[in-house]
């Protein structure tokens, strides 16, 4: 119910109010007898019905008051929603680095992924260097040249994985890993502002709020 509606019923509601009160009070003044001394006449006294009693006069005035100071409180009330209704600035819209970044992360955790791989190769080289310089006495000379072809090896297997590590990235049309980690740099700033920015936007503008303060306005 909007708060014209709400004025309009507590008029009538007043002015009935008023014409229950006058039917009463024209009810016990219909009929009066006055009987003169002189010709013992009874008359009856007819009240005008274009005048209203002074206590019916007095209510309607209070009552049309009272209305008239709800209404100017009513309406600034709904001036003030109205205005800030249309302030409401825009969503804050994602930008193209911000949206690319989902899709970056994917292959960000891949690269993880493969350089976890790397990583645990190189261990293993060294490792085995560690085991080859600890070599003496016969054993270096029987087993230094088994052990540096497990080196050698091993590092044939990590170039290869480094190489998978670019591959990767070309896949998803980067030159290098570090262009890619250059571009996914911006895109993850880029989407963490906007989050920041939406989720304020959200706190004080979104749908649950212009809900809340709708209810209130229709209350009212």
């Amino acid at each position: 119910m909007t708060a014209v509606m709400a004025l309009a019923l507590l008029i009538s509601k007043i002015l009935d109010k008023a014409r229950e009160l006058s039917a009463k009070f024209f009810e016990k003044e219909m009929v009066q007898p006055i009987t003169e001394p002189s010709e013992n006449i009874t008359t009856k006294i007819i009240p005008q019905t274009d005048r209203l009693p002074k206590q019916e006069h007095s209510f309607l005035k209070e009552s049309a008051v009272d209305l008239s100071t709800q209404q100017r409180e009513l309406q600034p009330k709904t001036q003030t929603t109205e205005q800030e209704t249309q302030k409401i600035p825009p969503k804050p819209v994602m930008s193209a680095e911000a949206a690319a970044y989902p899709k970056l992360l994917k292959i960000y955790k891949k690269l993880n992924r493969q350089n976890g791989i790397i990583f645990d190769a190189e261990r293993e080289r060294n490792e085995l260097e560690l085991e080859r310089d600890s070599l003496k006495g016969l054993a270096k000379l029987t087993k230094k040249g088994e052990m540096q072809s497990r080196i050698d090896r091993k590092n044939e297997e990590i170039d290869l994985l480094k190489v998978g590590l670019s591959e990767i990235v070309k896949r998803y049309g980067f030159q290098t890993v570090h262009d890619f980690y250059k571009v996914f740099a911006t895109a993850k700033t880029a989407n963490a502002d906007y989050q920041v920015k939406a989720d304020k936007w959200e706190e004080k503008y979104g749908k649950k709020v212009q809900k809340r303060e709708e209810s209130i306005y229709r209350q009212l």
